[in-house]
């Protein structure tokens, strides 16, 4: 089955994770993406019913930006995802627009 044929809950959106990134000091050590996370980001795949609502909703394909404790990581087929709720975004933008 598809992931959109899927749903999701009203007030969510699913997002797809980004590559990992992470950095090897001159020194051979290596510091995992989450060391020095600020904020994350990831593109919209699924959005929940109400967010076409908003004054301005979230669509798919959108980036997002979004504190990094605020998400619960999922796996469908062997792909991971985040869930977050709409409240907890920071910032969207569609991917032509520069930030």
């Amino acid at each position: 089955m598809e992931l959109t044929e899927k749903k999701i809950l009203p007030t969510k959106i699913l997002l797809q994770k980004p590559p990992k990134k992470e950095k090897v000091l001159l020194s051979g050590i290596v510091v995992p993406e989450s060391a020095d996370e600020i904020t994350s980001q990831g593109t919209v795949v699924l959005v929940g019913s109400q967010i076409s609502a908003l004054a301005e909703p979230v669509k798919v394909g959108d980036s997002v930006m979004f504190p990094p404790r605020a998400i619960t990581r999922v796996r469908f087929e062997d792909q991971d995802y985040y869930l977050l709720n709409i409240q907890d975004v920071l910032l969207f933008w569609t991917p032509s627009a520069s930030i």
